[in-house]
């Protein structure tokens, strides 16, 4: 997607920098199971859409470990860099702890500029 799609719509501009650093954390990710790239449809009309799709990625119903047991935390690190560490890595699917969706949740909320004061928030949580 294009964030530039957004900017005319005013509800969805603060959603900006959340997709653009969701982008940055799974980006790579499709080189080892495809299905889990990321993915945004083409035009929103509400937040309510834009965010479902956000926090509906498919990389968020894997385990992502490495021959060390290590599991990626998306929260944590770009999977580029859980990447670069590993050697192996097995993809499975699980189901997400509620405690797991509201730290995923709250972690996109923050990244949103709800300001809309030009500032990107992609501090590393």
């Amino acid at each position: 997607m294009n964030t530039d799609n957004l900017y005319p719509i005013a509800e969805l501009r603060p959603f900006i920098p959340a997709i653009i650093e969701l982008q940055n954390r799974i980006a790579g990710i499709e080189q080892y199971c495809e299905p889990l790239g990321f993915e945004l449809a083409e035009s929103y009309e509400t937040e309510e859409q834009l965010f479902h799709d956000l926090f509906s990625q498919k990389a968020f119903a894997f385990q992502v470990c490495n021959e060390r047991d290590e599991c990626w935390d998306i929260l944590l690190e770009t999977f580029s860099q859980f990447a670069a560490r590993s050697k192996e890595m097995t993809f499975a699917t699980k189901g997400n702890r509620q405690e797991r969706l509201q730290a995923i949740s709250k972690w996109l909320i923050q990244l949103c500029d709800w300001e809309q004061t030009g500032f990107v928030n992609n501090s590393k949580h």
